[in-house]
């Protein structure tokens, strides 16, 4: 199938150039390389002035290149021919020129990725029976193949470009040009990531370890995995061969609660608590050679004391990062949704990625060696909720350019590598550069994930009486048998190893049926899915008992909550009676104080008419009047108020109450 490379050079053969131009001797920095990108820019487009910002748009055109405007800058004060005024180049076209390498090994980039393309093509197309591939599409995935730590884009063909890679493992011309694109792109970090300075960390920076780096350290996820966590580890000792320690390790509380229920697992599995059928290479790591709980925990002793003294690495200590001066730095209010990924996984990273904003003080950084704290994970879910969460604060905040919160061990790798001065040196390339590594890796894992998931789907269809004890047997022995480590994988037949299809699973089935030794494994198979079968049910039966308890003793502490309100507010009645008492009480006495008044100004009243008529009438009518008051005021204060203020008291109460 023939292919059409586009007018635009793309980022692999970018990096590609990078490479090749690295390998000459006149070169000693990437500015220099970056220069001649440059220097083709202006004489392809025939430019004679330009801005940094439009020199930055045009190398993202041409060369799917995003080089910070300040990099640019400076490379633009030792361009031949160039004279900066009111921050505009003007350009002298006699004094530019390139030199012929570039020109020349950018022909041979640009030709090995449109061969590369075409064949990697034809491959898929072989394989799938679609003869209508998008170039553009294939390009980009294998761009991110090749680059990306968690592509977030469609990975539509990333099990088939690691096939292609793995089965032209013997081929030097394929692998070489690959290599190089990765090679390219680690050299590329150094101008992308604005990593000036090189030669030595210069300022303190604190990484954060996942389960899996841990387990890859102390070699519980194979050989290859362990030598990258080894190519790592050296450029931590390189970082920290001074005086004072530049880079220090640690792990969050949440990722020893990973690791001890991981070591709790294996512990319940070689008790025969627990059964596995599919175990993942850390838990074989750990089980194989034990034989009680004890011999368990003795390896886990083992891991803790070697990632400490051979390692350095250490249990965060900060102690409590809900205290309220993180508030403002919190960002587990983040909305993230894949369904791809299990909540579990999300929650946590997304707690972990909050955790290192808060360590920041919510800063916001450029670089990520320069960046004080930072995850490093090879979890999915983590690198892409690091990556949306970035883009999200560069959005909101109007920011160029901001670093990561995690990234993998390759990129830390690559990153300490470049920053050591190792780019320029003809130093090895860490051995993860390797894109045949790189398609071992990711072919393992799909196979780990197609395993799981036929595993669980021949699990319920046993369950659900759709398939016979041969028959799942057969599938599970079949799907047990896929390699999980990545060196186990080799490209003559890794067709078979991709292969999950019903009739590749069933194909067992006789030698079940007729092998003593297939029927032994046969039997433990049963065996093992009866068990797992009882566990569940048992495990379910205790949430049952457990969910009961809990509604029990929830209904006892809400009985008790009810009697401490009860007792609150007979409490609160009780006040509000003696209050309401002593008013009613004095606006009894007060009742009858007024009317004793009225009749004391009365009698003032009919003394003092006596007086000035010198009659005695006033004094007949003063007490007539006195005496009917008195009967009146006895009599209201006896029956009416005393009954109105003193009697409904309580009743009154009661009813302010309800």
């Amino acid at each position: 199938m023939k292919t059409q490379q586009t007018n635009t050079t793309s980022i692999m053969a970018s990096f590609a150039t990078i490479k090749s131009l690295s390998d000459a001797k006149q070169y000693q920095s990437p500015y220099q390389i970056l220069r001649e990108f440059i220097s083709y820019i202006i004489l392809k487009d025939s430019l004679y002035s330009f801005s940094a910002i439009e020199m930055k748009n045009r190398l993202s055109s041409h060369f799917c290149f995003s080089i910070p405007e300040a990099i640019i800058k400076t490379v633009l004060k030792n361009l031949p021919g160039a004279t900066l005024a009111n921050g505009i180049y003007n350009i002298s076209q006699d004094e530019v020129c390139t030199d012929s390498l570039f020109g020349r090994t950018k022909t041979e980039s640009d030709e090995y990725e449109s061969r590369i393309i075409e064949l990697l093509s034809e491959y898929i197309s072989f394989r799938t029976g679609n003869n209508m591939i998008s170039v553009d599409t294939l390009s980009q995935e294998l761009t991110n193949f090749l680059v990306e730590d968690a592509p977030s884009q469609s990975t539509k063909y990333s099990e088939l470009i690691g096939e292609f890679i793995l089965k032209n493992e013997q081929n030097r011309e394929i692998q070489d040009g690959l290599d190089k694109i990765r090679e390219g792109s680690i050299l590329y970090i150094g101008l992308s990531h604005s990593i000036g300075e090189t030669g030595s960390i210069t300022k303190p920076l604190t990484l954060y370890l996942g389960t899996e780096i841990l387990f890859s350290l102390v070699g519980y996820n194979g050989e290859i995995f362990q030598q990258f966590a080894d190519d790592f580890w050296a450029q931590v000792r390189t970082a920290n061969s001074g005086k004072t320690p530049k880079i220090h390790l640690r792990y969050f509380s949440e990722i020893k609660k990973e690791i001890d229920e991981f070591f709790d697992t294996a512990s319940e599995i070689v008790e025969g608590k627990r059964r596995r059928l599919l175990d993942k290479p850390a838990m074989k790591a750990i089980t194989d050679g034990c034989s009680t709980a004890a011999d368990v925990d003795v390896k886990k002793s083992d891991f803790y004391h070697k990632i400490r003294y051979s390692f350095g690495i250490a249990e965060d200590s900060t102690s409590n990062y809900y205290s309220e001066e993180y508030f403002t730095s919190n960002l587990e209010s983040f909305d993230y949704d894949d369904e791809n990924d299990k909540r579990k996984k999300k929650e946590t990273a997304i707690k972990l990625i909050s955790n290192i904003n808060k360590l920041r003080n919510a800063c916001r950084f450029h670089n990520d060696i320069e960046s004080e704290h930072l995850i490093v994970t090879n979890t999915k879910a983590t690198l892409l909720i690091s990556k949306d969460v970035s883009d999200n604060i560069k959005e909101t905040e109007g920011l160029g350019s901001i670093c990561n919160f995690a990234v993998s061990l390759d990129r830390i790798t690559s990153l300490l590598w470049y920053k050591l001065g190792n780019g320029f040196s003809k130093a090895k390339f860490p051995s993860s550069v390797s894109a045949v590594l790189k398609a071992r890796i990711v072919l393992s894992a799909s196979i780990a994930k197609n395993a799981e998931r036929e595993f669980a789907k021949v699990k319920k269809e046993y369950a659900d009486g759709l398939i016979d004890n041969d028959q799942v047997a057969a599938r599970i022995i079949t799907l047990r048998n896929k390699p999980v480590l990545p060196e186990d994988l080799q490209g003559d037949d890794i067709d078979e190893m991709m292969d999950f299809t019903p009739e590749y699973l069933s194909r067992y089935e006789e030698q079940v049926k007729n092998d003593k030794k297939a029927l032994r494994e046969k039997e433990t198979v049963i065996e093992t899915l009866k068990a797992d079968a009882e566990r569940r049910l048992t495990e379910k039966d205790e949430t049952i008992v457990a969910q009961a308890n809990a509604i029990k003793n929830s209904s006892e502490e809400n009985a008790l909550l009810r009697n401490e309100l009860n007792k609150y507010y007979q409490q609160e009645e009780a006040a509000l009676r003696k209050k309401n008492r002593r008013r009613n009480v004095l606006r009894f006495i007060w009742s009858i104080v007024w009317k004793l008044v009225v009749l004391a100004g009365l009698t003032a009243l009919a003394i003092y008419l006596e007086s000035k008529c010198n009659s005695k009438i006033p004094a007949y009518i003063s007490m007539g009047v006195n005496a009917v008051g008195v009967i009146y005021t006895l009599w209201s204060a006896l029956k009416k108020d005393k009954e109105k203020y003193l009697k409904n008291t309580e009743e009154s109460t009661s009813g302010n109450n309800q």
